[in-house]
Order: structure tokens, then sequence, then C-alpha cells
């Protein structure tokens, strides 16, 4: 008997292809983006719960408090810190002693300090970010060891912990124990390879290279005794996760032991803070934790809730599309088959057996839809890894309940796909069915229900996507404050910048270079300004006296400081940007005390990426002694000469070759990196949802004009001609259309409003982008719409009114 449904099955499938292409293509392709979202949420949710201790190991942090607020967690769509406090995972060395020391919940703790290191081979000298750690680090994090042991993984100032790519990197195999890793500024011959650890499992710290604590600069110099210092994260094991609260208020308490009470009371009045306000807490966060933790600064990656919570929406949303369509086909094809159902009736088939034939035609086709999913999946995944920056595999043993929720989905739509046409056409009475006037309708409120939800959902689609577009569109071709093309950087010249200066001169492919500290927004330093009760953060950076010059940037007439000419600038002056001298201005007697001290005022420009504001900086005046990256300008239409202009100064001046010259737009442009990538996959994934949502507007326009064609037919033979029958139809389409926008435009204005606050600079949403949106989808209304008007305009009514 089974046999013989799947038999049936497939030659109704051959027969109705059209409707069986239309529900494998909706399903497989709905099955594919929920599949690589429970990859990528899959994913997200792994960082750090590999450790065998994960539920006791924790992270401290301070919290410091510059306005009253009464949360200090993120909400699930929070991307950025919360405004009002700053989480902090730098801690001074004695207080670190004292916590270990004083606080008998406390298990263990372990210091971490990231700082980078550069690495020397016979080739060349590259730049790597280092981890110093103390030597039970690995007692605590137990990351897997592919070589070594973990147990004496730092035995000595000298050792150190690789990772497998920094090996295969440096010594070409895994197997790196008793390699020497030579750096450069250390005086000792090298450091020992002890251990080799593997990358493949997620975490938040970068793993290149493990170095003992003793040897970080920090650590050495006067810092160690320091309670203003702090540059050290913390690790620490609980004897009990419980105790987590205990902890963090004994925590505060050593902090405010040291700086006395007096000392607190003063920053609350400085801060304008309320009584109840702590001024500073401490919190412990699981380890587990920080990675989804946006609000929290790391030395390593982090992420948001929010991404997950969009790519799951997304997918349940055109998963649901792809059901309903499924099912309103399904009863589409199945309406029709009420004379078959009487004729087996009349030879013997009972309910079960009519109800046994529908579940397997629906099983059947779900299944090969999950198969097809799977094929998707696959293949498309290397676009998803490039899409979403991460390494996926379809590995059954990695990703078994992948596999299990594609079955369970499978088994789940058979059942309620397959039930509907199941119980209805299961009871038809015999003598209608065979007379050809059993009929079963859906209710038309029903079907315009579901061809409102589709309109809907593409017309959120759409707007979002146009949205999106006209923010980067604004992004790119925003205004900046300085002159960002032909400009190229090299890094890592330190005290070289003046003599490569000199050399460029001589090239006329190089209308101008500057030397500078990093990439200058807060590169040399940071610290805060309490400006009329809010604490501003100060960005300091050096560099020198062509800088603004390259780089086209403007300065300010502003009363009470001198004008000064470029060619004027002198080591040792200090310029603050406009953005400062604006939060002074507010307050006459801080800026009067700095207006002594500094030169001249900078019109403000965008160095950090539009999703932040301009902050207050201070540039200084520095010789090639203290800057360490060079930007050179090259001329109009020569840029391939300039590179190699560079390229040969290079070599000049430190012997070495230069491998790469990196282009400054193509660094602003990584700003947005996180941003354009959520773009391109909510692009992706709204364009398979539009293409679903027609495949399923198809269908359910289908069964709209079946429940019509009586009607229709009447009207052609009171002689409504083609024109006449076509607007009717389209007239239907446009009043769901309006209901649809009604819906959607206040859902998608929510939305868009809700992403473009995560930027500080930010295009407005406009009615034309919705009127756009709407037009757009009329027109794939028209194109799903058509297939079916030109059928009902030529089909002949007698065949329709014979039976009435």
């Amino acid at each position: 008997m089974i046999r013989n449904h799947f038999k049936i099955a497939l030659r109704l499938f051959t027969k109705q292809w059209v409707y069986t292409v239309i529900n494998l293509l909706g399903l497989s392709l709905a099955l594919m983006i929920c599949f690589f979202s429970f990859l990528y949420i899959q994913d997200e949710q792994s960082y750090d719960k590999f450790h065998k201790d994960a539920d006791r190991v924790f992270s401290i942090n301070k919290i410091r408090y510059t306005k009253d607020v009464e949360n200090i967690e993120p909400d699930l769509l929070d991307t950025e810190p919360i405004d009002g406090i700053s989480k902090s995972v730098a801690n001074s060395l004695p207080f670190l002693k004292q916590a270990e020391t004083n606080i008998p919940e406390i298990e263990s703790l372990v210091k971490i300090q990231a700082g980078y290191i550069t690495v020397k081979t016979q080739e060349e000298e590259t730049s790597e970010l280092a981890q110093y750690v103390d030597e039970a680090f690995f007692e605590v994090l137990d990351y897997r060891f592919i070589h070594g042991n973990q147990n004496e993984a730092l035995p000595g100032l000298n050792s150190a912990v690789v990772s497998d790519k920094f090996a295969m990197k440096y010594f070409g195999k895994l197997n790196a124990i008793g390699e020497l890793v030579k750096i450069k500024g250390e005086a000792n011959e090298g450091f020992l390879v002890t251990g080799v650890i593997s990358t493949s499992e997620n975490s938040i710290i970068n793993r290149n290279i493990f170095l003992r604590i003793e040897n970080s600069t920090y650590y050495k110099n006067s810092y160690y005794d320091s309670w203003s210092f702090n540059a050290f994260s913390a690790f620490i094991k609980l004897n009990d996760p419980k105790n987590q609260a205990l902890v963090a208020e004994k925590l505060r308490e050593i902090e405010v032991s040291h700086d006395g009470l007096d000392q607190l009371e003063g920053q609350r009045e400085m801060l304008n803070l309320g009584a109840e306000n702590p001024v500073y807490s401490y919190q412990l966060k699981p380890i587990s934790g920080i990675y989804l933790d946006p609000t929290l600064t790391f030395f390593g990656e982090r992420s948001s809730m929010l991404y997950s919570l969009i790519l799951a929406g997304i997918s349940l949303i055109i998963l649901l599309i792809a059901c309903i369509n499924y099912l309103a086909i399904s009863i589409t094809s199945s309406a029709g088959r009420r004379s078959e159902m009487a004729i087996r009736k009349v030879i013997g088939a009972n309910v079960f057996h009519l109800r046994t034939q529908f579940y397997a035609e629906s099983l059947l086709q779900v299944l090969v839809a999950v198969l097809l999913g799977f094929t998707l999946t696959q293949a498309f995944l290397p676009l998803f890894n490039e899409l979403s920056n991460k390494q996926f595999n379809l590995s059954v043993l990695e990703n078994f309940s992948l596999l299990v929720f594609g079955l369970a989905f499978g088994v789940a739509l058979t059942f309620f796909a397959g039930g509907y046409p199941a119980q209805i056409l299961s009871r038809f009475k015999v003598l209608p069915g065979l007379k050809g006037n059993g009929s079963h309708k859906i209710k038309s409120k029903l079907i315009q229900a579901m061809v409102v939800f589709q309109f809907a959902i593409c017309l959120t689609f759409i707007s979002t996507g146009l949205v999106m577009r006209k923010q980067f569109e604004f992004i790119n071709s925003k205004q900046l404050g300085f002159d960002k093309e032909q400009v190229v950087y090299v890094q890592g010249v330190s005290g070289k910048t003046d003599l490569l200066k000199e050399e460029l001169s001589k090239y006329p492919s190089v209308s101008g270079s500057a030397g500078g500290t990093g990439l200058f927004v807060g590169s040399m330093m940071n610290t805060t300004d309490v400006i009329n009760g809010i604490e501003n953060k100060i960005s300091y950076t050096s560099v020198d006296a062509d800088f603004f010059e390259t780089m086209g940037i403007e300065f300010m007439d502003v009363s009470g400081i001198a004008s000064i000419k470029d060619g004027q600038l002198a080591s040792g002056m200090r310029f603050m940007n406009q953005r400062y001298y604006e939060a002074l201005k507010e307050d006459t007697a801080k800026l009067n005390a700095h207006i002594k001290s500094t030169k001249g005022v900078i019109r403000d420009f965008h160095f950090e990426s539009l999703l932040n504001e301009i902050t207050p900086q201070v540039f200084e005046i520095e010789d090639s002694r203290g800057l360490s990256t060079l930007f050179v300008r090259l001329s109009p239409n020569q840029i391939a000469e300039g590179i190699e202009a560079i390229k040969d100064s290079y070599a000049k001046v430190t012997e070495k070759p230069l491998k790469e010259v990196k282009f400054l737009d193509e660094f602003l442009e990584s700003k947005y990196e996180d941003s354009q990538k959520w773009q391109k996959i909510v692009n992706v994934s709204a364009s398979i949802g539009i293409l679903i949502a027609s495949i399923g507007l198809f269908g359910l326009t289908g069964i709209g004009m079946a429940n019509q064609m009586k009607e229709l037919s009447i009207r052609k033979v009171l002689g409504a001609d083609s024109k006449e029958i076509a607007y009717t139809l389209n007239k239907q389409s446009l009043v769901l259309i309006v209901i649809a926008s009604i819906i959607s435009i206040p859902l998608s204005y929510s939305l868009m409003k809700g992403w473009l606050s995560g930027f500080a600079y930010h295009v407005d949403i406009s009615a034309d982008l919705f009127a756009l949106s709407v037009f757009l989808l009329i027109i794939i209304t028209a194109i799903t719409v058509t297939y079916h008007s030109i059928k009902v305009i030529f089909t002949n009514p007698v065949n329709i009114l014979r039976n009435e």
C-alpha cells in the first residue's frame, strides 16, 4: 500500500509539475536560510563555553558612572555601550594582588595584558598581538593543547605558548616545541616554544602567542605598585559561582578603602551624581557571556545578540511564508481531485487509505525539499562564510543538531500541510464528487489575509533594503573634513618619518607627506575632562608640522587664539579640534586655562566611523622620534609611480623591502565592515524572501481566482470584456496592497529608525522611499497575477457554469 501511495504521488507531481517546482523551490530556499541562521546563532552562542569550569570563570569589570542610570546590563537590541556608564576590564596590579589575597571566595586569579610585539625572522619583521599572562593561566582557561603539557605550559620567563596558526606561519609545522621565537627589543636570544594550542574553538581572546606577564613592559616598570595605572585584565575562578555578587561587592570595598570616602564624594559632586549613585562598582562577567556583551570594552572579539535575533527573525518569517505557500498550493492542487477521491471510495478505499495518500504525498515532497535545502546550504556555504566572516562546515558529526532540526521540521510540516486536505477531501460524499459538483472553497477572507501578509512582508523587505542602501550611499559621499583620496600610509617606521619624507620629496609622484602616531585618533593616549558636570573623553595624538596641510585639514579663526599658518608650526605646539572648543565654550574658566596652552583650533573631521560622533581631540606637534606612521599623498594619475617611490625610499632608509602600502580610504571603509556585512546578509535574505513571497502570491492568487471563477464567468456571459475582467482582478490586488502598506510602513519605519540610531550621522527616512517600495511591490504583484489573469480571461465560461 505504501509503495502504491508513493507511485501515485510521483505521478501527481509529474502531472502538476508547476506546483511541484514552486513548492520545492520555496521550501528549499527557506530551509537554506534557516540552516544558515542555525549555524550562525549556534556559533555566536559557543564562545568560551568549551572551558571545563566555564561556569566558575569570570572577568573582573569596573563600572564607572557618569550619569544616574538604573540598568547597567545591555538590552537584547543593544549594539553599543550604555550611555552614562563605562565598563572596563583594565585593573591595577596592586588592586588585583589585594583581591587575590583578601577574598577567600576566589579560588584562582590570573592576569592577562595584551600588547603588540615584533617577531623577527631572517627575511622580515612582523607585528603580532601577544598576550602576557600568569604562569597558571592555562590552569584556569583550558585551551586545547595540540603539543605540550597544559599543566606546565609556561615554566620559565623565556617560554612561550603559540597557536597552531602561528606555528605554521613561522615554523612551517604544527609541532613547534623547542623552536625559538625571536622578538625585537628583547635582550634574550628568543622565547622557547613549550606549547601549541588549537584555535578551532571560539574564544574572545586572540591566541597568537602567550608570554609570561613578567615580560610585559608595564609589569617590569614603575607601574608595578601604581593604583592609578590600569592596564591588566583578570579572570577569576570562584569556589562557588553563587558568590558572584558577594565577590563583586568585596572588590568595590577594596577600591573604596584605598581611594577613601572623600575622593569618592568628590567624584560624585564633580559629575553631579545622585546620592544613590555608587560612582563606581564592580561586576563579574561569566567568560561565556563576554562575547555577546557590546557594553563591555575588551581586547578581543565581541558581538551582540541583536545580530542573532535579526537573522533568526528573518529566517522564521521566510520559513513561515514558505509554509503558508506550501499549504495554500497543496490545497489548491488537491481541490481539483474531488472526482478522484470519489472514484477511489467507490472501489473500496476507506478514509484511512485516503488520508494516508495525502500524508505520503506531503512527506515525499517535504523530504525532497529538506534534501534540496541541505544541498543548497552546502553549495552556498562559501558565500555565507564570506558574508558572515566565519568558517562553517556541514559535517554531520559537528552539526548533528542541524540534521535533527531539518528532519523534525520535515515531519512537522508533513502532518501540518498534509493534514488539511486529508481531513477535508477524505470526507467528501461520493455522489457529488462523481457528478463533479462537490466543491470545497477556502473562505475568501482567509485568502485575503494570507495575501496581505505576503504583501506586508515583501514591502518591509523592500523598504528596509532601500533605507540601508541610502544610508551607505550617504556614508560614501559625506564630506569627512579632510581629503582622504590618494592618501596611503606606512606603519612601523618609528623615528624614520623625517628621513622618509626627505627621500619622498625627490619624487614628482608624491605631492606631500607627514608623520603621525598610529592612525591618529587617540593613538597617543586617552584621558577625560569634566566640563560642566559632563565627563568628556579626550583623545591625544602626536603629528608632525606637515600633517594638517598634507591631510587637507583646515584651521578655524577663534577669538583669543592667535591665527597660525601651516608653515609656522613647531614641535611642542598643541591644537584642539572644533568639538573640544565648542564644549569648552560652556565653561569659561576651563576655556581660558586651555587657551594658554593651545596654539589653534582645527575644524572637525571624521577619522572614526560615522557610527560615532566626533569626540574632543588634541593634536601635539612632535618631531620624528615619537612618530611611527607615515602618511603620503600621491600626485593625481600617478598612483603606481607613487607607490614605487614609497617602496624605493623605504628600502633606502631602512635597508629592508616594504611589502605593503595601505590606502587610507580602504581603512576608513573597513570601519563599516560589520554594518555592510549585515546589509548584504539582510539584502540577500530579503531577496530570497521576496522571491518566496512572490511564489506564494502565485499560489494564493490562484486560490482566490479559483473561488471567483463562477462570478467571473457570469460577468463574461453578461457581456464583460477582457479589460473589465482584468480591472476587477487588479483592483482587488491594489486594495490588498493598500492594507498591507498600512501595516508594513509603520513597522518598517520603526525597524529602520532603530537601525539608523546606531549611526551618529545618518539619512532621514523619507516618504519617497516608501512610495518607491509600494511601486516596486505593485510591479511584482502585476507580474505574479498576470498568469492567472490571462488564464481567467481565456477560460470558456460554459465549462465553469455547466454544473450549476
